[in-house]
């Protein structure tokens, strides 16, 4: 995984760099523990709350059997640390950073609490949720778009569902949409958008122009649809991919024009949540007046 925390009643993630560790860490035990005069470094999982191992903090040569460079990740050690974390197998066996459960199974579960939290984050910051699947897929979806896919999610009991939780929701709840008509849409902001852009510009039927998607001919009936596929939980990284795939259709016609594969970002959904909830606490002294 790429993130973690240092304490154990904090579930909000924080992304690992050697910059960010160093800084929440200070450097200290139990965070540095020299082992067999090997200097160990770690950190505990925002979700599971079990002890959680640096690879490659400081080593940048380390090579896959690829040949190429392996990034600074964390991954779950399967033995308590002193001072630090007690492993617990039953909640790594619940982990949904560590043990996570691959999109698009049909598998539910029945933890009230669980569902709760994820219904009251839709329900009490749904601006959040709405900005991210913007920020995921690039696309600045309507209104009305978004209202039809809560729709979709609710009735579908999504809340229920193994796979999602507060973490990769956003992911979740896209991935959960059948295609998105994105006809006449504008393009959110995105390290992708120029690619998408020209992706679409060479496409046989659409166009970006006058920033929005809209077809090159006058005549005849032309869709364009996005959705989410293919899925993959890398295990020794710990990390997760998704697909970010374009088609345009016409006459029984599909063409794919465009296809993007996207890490899930699994800090960016609650640490947005966290600080809309400290902003909206900065407010709650103020008055009405009568």
């Amino acid at each position: 995984m790429d993130v973690f925390q240092i304490n154990q009643h904090d579930d909000r993630p924080i992304e690992l760099t050697v910059k960010n560790y160093e800084y929440k860490t200070r450097k200290t035990d139990p965070f540095y523990v020299e082992v067999n005069k090997v200097m160990k470094y770690y950190a505990v999982c925002p979700a599971c709350k079990n002890p959680i191992i640096i690879v490659n903090l400081y080593v940048d040569k380390t090579l896959d059997k690829n040949k190429n460079k392996m990034p600074v990740h964390a991954k779950h050690c399967k033995y308590s640390v002193t001072n630090l974390a007690e492993y617990s197998q039953e909640a790594y066996d619940d982990c949904p950073l560590g043990n996570p459960s691959k999109f698009g199974g049909s598998s539910k579960h029945r933890n009230k609490n669980r569902s709760n939290e994820i219904v009251g984050l839709i329900k009490d910051y749904p601006v959040v949720l709405y900005n991210e699947i913007r920020r995921i897929t690039c696309i600045d979806f309507t209104e009305k778009t978004f209202s039809s896919m809560l729709d979709t999610f609710i009735k579908a009991e999504g809340y229920y569902y193994k796979y999602i939780n507060k973490y990769n929701l956003p992911y979740g709840f896209l991935n959960m949409q059948k295609s998105i008509r994105i006809f006449r849409n504008k393009l959110y902001y995105s390290p992708f958008k120029s690619e998408m852009i020209n992706s679409i510009n060479n496409s046989e039927f659409f166009q970006y122009k006058d920033y929005i998607i809209t077809p090159k001919l006058k005549d005849g009936f032309y869709e364009i649809e996005l959705y989410l596929a293919n899925h993959k939980i890398d295990s020794e990284y710990e990390i997760e991919t998704i697909d970010l795939i374009i088609i345009e259709k016409s006459n029984g016609k599909t063409n794919q024009i465009f296809k993007k594969t996207v890490k899930i970002d699994i800090d960016k959904y609650i640490n947005a949540i966290d600080k809309h909830r400290r902003i909206n606490g900065i407010t709650e002294a103020i008055k009405l007046i009568d």
